[in-house]
């Protein structure tokens, strides 16, 4: 069934190509690669415009592709051993997880 379809898709585009090149060569040989590169523009604003189209995604909001509660816990994992070795920077990072997970959470809230 598909081939069926793509042979005649081809056909027709072999159709259109033998008039192309008709009109193409019957204007003078000083407007024949005008008339080609103009042929092939067309056809290449003609597909690009639909490709596009059906390439579009659905409108939404863009989304900056981080979220602060992963990096929340990324810290709270690092921090939990560092109040061990050095309490001041272990305090420090465990207070700076929990403002940025408190940050994910209302974002993830505010967004639903």
């Amino acid at each position: 069934m598909a081939d069926r379809r793509l042979r005649e898709l081809d056909a027709q585009i072999e159709d259109l190509v033998g008039r192309l090149v008709e009109v193409v060569n019957r204007a003078g040989p000083e407007h024949q690669q005008d008339l080609r590169e103009y042929a092939i523009d067309l056809l290449r604003d003609g597909t690009e415009a639909v490709d596009a189209a059906r390439s579009r995604p659905a409108a939404r909001k863009p989304s900056s592709g981080s979220n602060p509660l992963g990096l929340a816990i990324l810290l709270f994992v690092v921090a939990l051993p560092m109040c061990l070795l050095f309490a001041p920077v272990g305090l420090a990072l465990l207070a700076f997880a929990l403002v940025l997970g408190a940050w994910g959470i209302i974002a993830v809230v505010v967004r639903r």
